[in-house]
């Protein structure tokens, strides 16, 4: 149930990016940016399901982790875009390139991507030169899931997402890494404490019940 509750906004947030703006396939290769975070492990396991040869960059300490779910790790404390890039594509750059973190990685993004590939960003805030994606002939989206929960607009879409991780999960192809903390109502400060310093060992999961009041 801690494994079903951590699953469902991070893999809508994943298939949004991959199915419904990318309609990704096996023949594209897939680099996820943050790709030992919430979102960017059910980006991992989503595209390895599809078929696709995935990337996943984060830091060491994330290695065996994206590793043990079917990318190959790339840690960016030791290796540059140019070189990651020139390394698994021969200096093409990915077909598809999802940034979860934000920031300076959507920047990240624009260069490790090939020409006509496309970007996604699940973080896409702040201002940033679309001239890098431009002269690729590239094409960027955007992913606010928390759209159709704030207007109603496209809700019933999420239902079928969520069949889908039902069926991926079911077959063992899909699962968060939890962190082995447990939270309730008593301690949840704990656990936004944790958030704020950027030390999570996987997704927080605040247990709501009679035990927790």
């Amino acid at each position: 149930m801690r494994e079903a509750a951590a699953l469902p906004l991070v893999f809508i947030t994943a298939w949004e990016g991959l199915v419904d703006r990318v309609n990704l396939n096996p023949q594209r290769n897939v680099l996820v940016l943050g790709g030992g975070g919430g979102v960017g492990q059910m980006a991992i396991q989503l595209a390895r399901s599809i078929g696709s040869e995935v990337y996943g960059v984060d830091g060491a300490s994330k290695a065996d982790s994206i590793r043990s779910m079917g990318a190959t790790p790339i840690d960016p404390a030791t290796e540059t875009v140019h070189e990651y890039v020139t390394k698994y594509t021969g200096g093409k750059g990915f077909d598809v390139v999802y940034d979860t973190v934000g920031g300076a990685s959507i920047d990240t993004a624009f260069q490790a991507v090939k020409p006509f590939g496309h970007v996604v960003s699940s973080l896409g805030w702040g201002s940033h030169s679309l001239s890098l994606l431009s002269f690729k002939s590239g094409t960027y989206s955007g992913v606010f899931t928390l759209t159709p929960l704030l207007t109603g607009e496209g809700r019933k879409h999420l239902g079928g997402i969520l069949r889908e991780a039902t069926r991926l999960a079911t077959a063992r192809k899909l699962w968060p890494l939890l962190d082995s903390r447990q939270f309730t109502l008593a301690n949840v400060l704990d656990a936004y404490a944790l958030i704020e310093q950027r030390k999570p060992r996987g997704k927080l999961v605040v247990e709501i019940g009679l035990n927790s009041r």
